[in-house]
């Protein structure tokens, strides 16, 4: 038998505490009677002990078996046969019952160390070891990063504790919101790098949006606080409802756009001012959903038909109201344009438009979205004489050549409003209408300025805080496991 101190008892317990793989046996064999102690670890790392079994010699001997059968027995029944798992028997007392107890423990698990301690209590002592134990896992704080390939959000965790922290320990981890709302702090226990996760804790704090650095404390395995947040609550959603909130990408605000809005007014009073109306609409719509008044420019530009059968070529040339003008200023621009009286019924001077509005585009930063909105009821001349008998424009513009030269220099999206719907599948109305085309009796406002890339579609709330890709931080990608 070996003989320890009480000091030396309370130090090898305790390292084998912090390093028994499934579970750790200990058995107290008094004066009384003997008492067994099972001590595991749960899934998020927290060390616990619970006391198996308790009984007296008489008891044990109660049914006729002598001392050593019954200890052997309940062994065989209460205590692992694997040798991997530690078996720690404690003895505080002489005498027969205590040898045959151990005989008997040694006969089950012949590993087994035995300490012989006097006036030790098991109990008490296990409670002040488990309270002090180190922690088993990894635990992460979870957060949301893009993609590098997609931008595309994957949950990842930034590492608060690993193995081995002790409680009182703490760990400082920046982080970003990008909710008003504030953001949830959920930690994660890992047990090793290919088992499952489990959740610690999942609390509400209520943050502004921005860059924040919290302090986290390891109060004890399965316990982590974060001092110095008012308002902290527990969250107790389940994590499969929380995940299933997250947005697929990062909602970010509109890039800086100009809208040009290129209006026919050749027509009735009634065709120009449904014509008027949507552009209106559309306009006050940006300025309402954008909030930042200077990163949005507005143009309007009208335009009618040429004019044939004259001795001089049509020199007329589209009404400019105003250029790259504030929401106000479209609006009152807008006021000042007057409808005119269709000098050709089959097609109107569009394709002067797009020559003055590629023009005009040749100075505008790159990074500004250009979208070009046109609303009549006549589709451009063609750029020389077809089968279709329409003129060519007198200037010999060529609409579709514009076009594509705009798509490609200014990234340019283009929609239409037109007054009935295009002859053909095949007509110009649906090549200016690529990002969306529409009747004007028949608008979705709201649709047409999410195609032209004028507005960012509603997108659900990141709950969890944020981390860009190139953090200083070590992540670890915890795989979508939660």
């Amino acid at each position: 038998m070996s003989h320890f101190a009480e000091g030396g008892l309370r130090g090898d317990l305790a390292d084998l505490i912090a390093s028994f793989r499934e579970r750790l046996a200990v058995v107290e064999i008094g004066t009384a009677g003997t008492r067994i102690f099972e001590v595991r670890v749960d899934e998020v790392g927290t060390t616990y002990y619970t006391r198996r079994a308790a009984a007296k010699w008489s008891t044990l001997a109660a049914a006729g078996d002598d001392v050593h059968d019954a200890v052997l027995r309940v062994s065989q029944d209460l205590i692992s046969a694997d040798e991997g798992d530690p078996v720690v028997v404690v003895r505080s007392a002489d005498g027969p019952e205590q040898e045959a107890a151990v005989r008997a423990l040694r006969q089950w698990r012949p590993s087994a160390q035995v300490a012989e301690v006097s006036g030790a209590k098991v109990g008490d002592l296990l409670r002040e070891l488990v309270a002090g134990a180190p922690l088993r896992q990894v635990y992460d704080l979870i957060m949301a990063r893009e993609r590098a390939d997609d931008r595309r959000l994957e949950l990842v965790g930034q590492r608060l504790f690993g193995p081995g922290a002790k409680p009182g320990e703490d760990a400082q981890v920046a982080v970003t919101c990008t909710d008003a709302g504030g953001m949830l702090l959920a930690i994660s226990a890992w047990a090793g790098p290919l088992q499952p996760s489990e959740l610690v804790s999942v609390d509400h704090a209520p943050f502004s949006p921005g860059r924040h650095v919290l302090r986290a404390v390891l109060e004890r395995p399965g316990v982590v606080r974060f001092p110095g947040i008012p308002g902290l609550r527990p969250d107790t959603r389940p994590w499969a409802d929380v995940v299933a909130t997250l947005p697929s990408r990062l909602h970010y605000a509109p890039r800086p756009a100009h809208l040009v809005c290129a209006i026919e007014t050749a027509g009735t009073a009634k065709e120009f001012e449904a014509r008027c109306h949507w552009a209106g609409y559309v306009i006050d719509l940006l300025a309402e959903r954008r909030l930042d008044p200077r990163q949005l420019q507005v143009s309007v530009v009208g335009y009618g038909t040429h004019v044939f059968g004259t001795r001089h070529a049509d020199r007329t040339r589209p009404a400019v109201a105003v250029w790259s003008g504030s929401a106000a200023q479209a609006r009152t621009a807008l006021e000042s344009l007057q409808p005119t009286a269709p000098a050709y019924p089959n097609a109107a001077q569009l394709e002067d438009v797009l020559a003055e509005v590629s023009a005009r585009l040749l100075p505008q930063p790159v990074n500004t979205r250009t979208a070009l909105l046109t609303i009549g009821a006549r589709p451009p001349h063609p750029p020389r004489a077809g089968l279709d008998r329409v003129p060519p424009c007198p200037a010999r513009y060529d609409w579709l050549a514009l076009l594509r030269e705009m798509e490609q220099r200014h990234d340019l999206r283009s929609a239409v409003i037109c007054d009935s719907p295009p002859a053909t599948a095949s007509a110009a109305w649906h090549r200016l209408g690529s990002a969306a085309l529409f009747q004007v009796d028949a608008v979705n406002a709201e649709e047409l300025a999410l195609r032209l890339g004028l507005v960012t579609p509603p997108a659900a709330v990141l709950a969890l805080p944020f981390v860009s890709q190139n953090s200083d931080s070590q992540n670890e990608d915890l795989g979508g496991r939660h």
